[in-house]
């Protein structure tokens, strides 16, 4: 093999191996980015719905059994 070829070969492969890596990182990190996005969100909606929840069940009055004819009309 004259020395040629392997120059070639030694420059030829970083070459094509420089944008494989930097596309494959891109979609990694991006990928990486999205699902992070997605948990957080998931965290904050169910972080939102418990606070919900609680606002809900303390401005519910606590009716007892007679009080409940009344509300309903059935006094």
């Amino acid at each position: 093999m004259e020395w040629y070829y392997i120059v070639g070969i030694v420059l030829g492969i970083p070459i094509i191996l420089f944008p494989v890596a930097l596309v494959w990182y891109l979609n990694v990190s991006g990928l990486y980015r999205v699902i992070s996005d997605s948990r957080q969100r998931q965290k904050r909606r169910v972080e939102a719905l418990k606070g919900a929840q609680r606002i809900m069940q303390a401005k519910a009055p606590v009716a007892t059994a007679p009080e409940q004819g009344t509300l309903a009309g059935k006094a």
